[in-house]
């Protein structure tokens, strides 16, 4: 085991890191979701889909896909996430780019949406049904606040991409969920962490370490839900009142792999996105 841990760190340390940028601040993080927001939507769903529209943003995040979809022509939108600090700086956002008159945001659980039945023409849950601690029940709550023929827009990245252990940040093994041990996974992302705080300047590194790892570990332990292409397909086709209308599986990267996509099983593997839109029956 001990073996395979240095193994792991030694091809770990070889492998490129995502870009650090968008986490140096809460702003830096709107803008990002801003931009990737933008783009996944307009590529996937197309302009014009949200002109006019009463939106809701389930699980919006730092708010920046937020504010663009009001710049986008939403008649209003309505951010809602768990977080209260998202919610804060989701507002900040909005205000920044001039579209606070059109957006509001509201700290709430997916699962107990605080709105009424069809209060919504359109509905948007990105990059959120990985993260739900009850999907199923979260679709029931999606779908009943949007409005007989309104759709529900969702993406999300299957577990078993490449990127699905969420732990991109320090650990950059493609599929290490799947390949590596939970000990040597554990002892990979420690051993990362501790690369990282050299580092960094300031503080106490020992202690930011302990804190770093833990947060990590948990957030894979219980703020992931292994939701697969299967699953969610299975959770849909569960779900009253809601009708699959298109679905799309977009490879991570490497688009020269989506001919893969359209093989059962495989897909779970070279999907990085899954694109969704529904409609309420």
């Amino acid at each position: 085991m001990d073996l395979l841990l240095e193994l792991s760190c030694r091809v770990n340390r070889l492998l490129p890191r995502a870009s650090q940028e968008c986490r140096g601040s809460d702003t830096a993080y709107s803008d990002w979701e801003y931009e990737t927001g933008r783009n996944v939507f307009l590529e996937h769903f197309g302009s014009g889909r949200l002109e006019g529209l009463r939106l809701l943003d389930a699980a919006c995040g730092l708010g920046g896909k937020t504010a663009w979809y009001a710049e986008a022509g939403a008649a209003s939108v309505t951010g809602l996430d768990f977080e209260p600090a998202n919610v804060a700086q989701g507002t900040r956002f909005a205000a920044a780019h001039g579209v606070a008159d059109r957006v509001r945001f509201v700290v709430g659980d997916a699962v107990r949406l605080p709105f009424g039945d069809g209060a919504f023409d359109a509905l948007t849950a990105t990059d959120a049904m990985e993260h739900f601690a009850d999907p199923a029940s979260a679709l029931v709550e999606l779908g009943r606040v949007v409005r007989p023929g309104g759709r529900v827009w969702l993406t999300f990245p299957p577990f078993h991409s490449p990127n699905g252990a969420h732990l991109y940040d320090y650990v950059t093994i493609p599929w290490c969920q799947d390949l590596l041990p939970r000990k040597v996974l554990y002892g990979t992302l420690r051993r990362a962490i501790e690369d990282a705080a050299r580092t960094r300047e300031g503080g106490d590194a020992a202690a930011w370490v302990e804190t770093t790892y833990r947060e990590h570990v948990e957030f894979f332990e219980t703020g992931v839900n292994g939701m697969t292409i299967d699953r969610f397909h299975a959770i849909v086709r569960a779900t009253p009142g809601l009708r699959l209308l298109h679905v799309a599986y977009q490879p991570p990267k490497f688009r020269f792999l989506a001919p893969l996509t359209r093989i059962p099983g495989v897909r779970e593997y070279v999907t990085g996105l899954v694109v969704a839109e529904l409609v309420r029956t």
